[in-house]
């Protein structure tokens, strides 16, 4: 058993006990049949992995849609549109996020004018959400692309610098110019959809899947719907390999289009672009902008119910889905590409009662890897374990790898991890405003036990004495609470942060879990995962004094690292630069995967950054000068940055027996 101090009513110390750490404590043992105790006998494992996970080349996104319809499996994609403000896009990635667990096959940011779209150094540019979706969302992302307002030096220019930062999909559209009254001076377009495929096949060979766009009752300005049925065959002829609809409203005429197509030799996928009702006004405003003819029989089931917005989107809801049930069902539609609006509710809803959206896989990896979806970081997997609640800093600071780590993290020398100069993008910055940061971690901070009530009640998920749960902290990115299996020790941890150990990183040991193990599992079915216990705290310099006094007593099971904020004090006992494995997994047909490290060259690089939270993401809140500013000024200054690793997985971690030896020599 392992024991832990608790101060009793007098103040003093005594031992409790907490549940040992066993071969299976998380899932309730093995049951006779070598089913974990956690599964239904009737059921089926609650999760499977996504072959596409797994892969660690990256696939076409042409190639994944013809596999997915060889299949016969629908699936949908999605489009979204820029949005205007640094915080509006902050809030897209976490809507993004939200939809990516749903499964979408691809998804597609606009070409907006507005946005400056091809500026990468422009937050709200559609070129710079485009690569933050691939990055950091990791999923396979498409950039549309008009060519009618620029020359074709400049669109080759654009297609570059979208191979320059990965993306490897293009919708490639002619665009509008500005409009005018005189039709005499209608402007000419020089260039169309058209030359801006040839271009691509022209200049890049096969680097980008290229899609164009159909029009199923023909394009308003084309001479007639036959002849945008040619004008459509010539862009499949000249290297398009998807063709994305505009929107319709009734099922009958997509099926009229796609058969249309067929007996004239397209033969390249067809993917329905689907916009549901959302708003009254908000449908006449864009199908006018379309130039589209809203079907008479809808304006008469809408006239009724036009200003009761509700209404209005449950029947909107309604005739989508029947509309997309029923292409589906016939088989003309082999997927849904929905226009989101950049809204969620009605558009989750929809692929929830289609049945498209899929439960959350299997973990393929303890982090979450870009798998099939990113040309660079489809080989990647491994990482340190430093940034596992920051995954999106450590995408970004890594962001121009040329190499990823695969199949083990090897013998570093100088790991490149890119400057925190310009940290703070805005897909990386919290979604919580000052005032609800406050909130958390209390408007005023009186010493370091304050700081120690907003560890624990992280930990516990309780709400504080302001009624708020603490969601988060500054080291996490994700404003859910503590890790699933952070349950197993959440007892320690919450001991450790009342006592003055403040975690920011921890895992429990792991024996030869199931892969399928809700909690800890992860990789192929059929295969074993193992974790030695590790622990990442700030600790007192007092503390800190005290425990290395003896912790090279249980050297070799135990690897340590100390550092301060400057790096002026740096003791360790592992090997100056070899890695320490802390995660592996033992699967059918495969190699011993190992995707979790204790680096320690990375370690002095997560150093900095998480010694910045402290100030950037606590301090700043609070007025300068003032006694709680100095409170969090002092952690950083005074406190010294500690992380564990037990080797010995196979028995109860003694992490804590030593933290609780440290506390006891330090008190006496």
């Amino acid at each position: 058993m392992t024991n832990l101090h608790k101060p009793d009513t007098n103040g003093s110390l005594h031992l409790k006990k907490i549940d040992s750490l066993s071969t299976f404590p998380y899932c309730g043992g093995i049951n006779g049949d070598g089913r974990t105790a956690s599964t239904d006998s009737d059921s089926e494992v609650p999760y499977q992995i996504s072959q596409a996970a797994l892969r660690n080349t990256y696939v076409a996104l042409h190639e994944k849609v013809n596999r997915r319809i060889k299949d016969g499996t629908p699936f949908f994609s999605l489009e979204f549109f820029p949005p205007k403000t640094a915080n509006g896009v902050a809030n897209f990635f976490t809507r993004l996020d939200r939809f990516n667990e749903g499964g979408p096959v691809f998804v597609d940011i606009t070409w907006h004018l507005g946005s400056d779209p091809a500026n990468m150094s422009k937050e709200t540019s559609s070129s710079s959400i485009a690569a933050g979706c691939m990055n950091f969302c990791r999923v396979d992302t498409m950039l549309h692309m008009t060519c009618v307002q620029y020359t074709k030096e400049q669109t080759i220019k654009h297609l570059e610098q979208a191979k320059a930062v990965g993306m490897r999909s293009i919708l490639a559209l002619r665009g509008d110019l500005p409009p005018v009254d005189d039709e005499s001076k209608r402007p000419v377009y020089q260039y169309r959809a058209l030359d801006m495929i040839r271009w691509i096949r022209e200049e890049f060979g096969d680097y980008f899947t290229i899609a164009c766009s159909g029009y199923p009752l023909g394009h308003p300005e084309a001479a007639s719907y036959k002849a945008d049925l040619q004008y459509l065959k010539a862009k499949q002829d000249a290297g398009a390999q998807l063709i994305v609809t505009q929107l319709f409203f009734e099922a009958e005429t997509f099926e009229r289009f796609v058969n249309d197509c067929r007996e004239i030799g397209i033969t390249i996928p067809i993917i329905p672009g689907i916009m549901p009702i959302m708003g009254y006004e908000s449908i006449r405003r864009i199908a006018s902008l379309s130039q589209l003819t809203i079907p008479e029989g809808i304006l008469k089931d809408l006239e009724p119910i036009k200003h009761d917005d509700d209404a209005v989107r449950n029947y909107g809801k309604f005739r989508c889905v029947e509309m997309c049930r029923r292409l589906l069902a016939n088989g003309t539609a082999p997927s849904l590409h929905l226009y989101t609006m950049n809204r969620e509710g009605t558009c989750r809803e929809i692929l929830q009662e289609l049945g498209l959206w899929q439960r959350r896989p299997m973990r393929a990896l303890p982090w979450e890897p870009h798998g099939a979806n990113h040309p660079l970081r489809c080989k990647e997997d491994v990482r340190p374990i430093f940034w596992s609640a920051r995954p999106k800093s450590y995408i970004y600071r890594t962001r121009d790898w040329d190499d990823f780590p695969n199949g083990r993290w090897g013998n570093s020398s100088s790991p490149a991890y890119g400057d925190l100069a310009d940290y703070y993008l805005f897909h990386l910055k919290p979604n919580t405003n000052k005032e609800e940061q406050l909130m958390m971690y209390g408007k005023e901070l009186r010493n370091v036990a304050d700081v120690q009530k907003v560890f624990a009640n992280y930990i516990s998920q309780k709400p504080n004495e302001n009624g708020v749960k603490v969601t988060a902290l500054p080291w996490n990115e994700l404003e859910s609470g503590v890790q699933p299996e952070t349950t197993l020790i959440n007892e320690q941890l919450l001991w450790c942060n009342e006592n003055g150990i403040l975690t920011v990183n921890s895992q429990p040991s792991v024996n030869g879990a199931p892969s399928t193990d809700p909690l800890v599992g992860w990789g192929k079915p059929g295969g074993y995962c193992y974790q030695k216990a590790y622990l990442e705290c700030f600790i007192s310099k007092k503390n800190v004094e005290t425990l290395v006094g003896f912790i090279h007593e249980y050297a070799p099971r135990i690897n340590y690292h100390i550092i301060n904020h400057d790096g002026s004090y740096d003791k360790s006992n592992a090997e100056a630069t070899t890695p320490i494995a802390v995660t592996w997994g033992v699967f059918p047909g495969a190699e011993v995967a190992q995707p979790t490290v204790v680096d320690p060259l990375s370690f002095r690089v997560w150093k900095d950054e998480a010694y910045d939270m402290w100030i950037k993401n606590w301090a700043w809140l609070y007025p300068k000068d003032s006694h709680s500013r100095d409170v969090i000024q002092h952690i950083h200054d005074e406190f010294m940055m500690v992380n564990i690793v037990d080797n010995d997985f196979q028995k109860p971690s003694i992490i804590f027996e030593i933290l609780d030896r440290m506390l006891q020599a330090t008190s006496q």
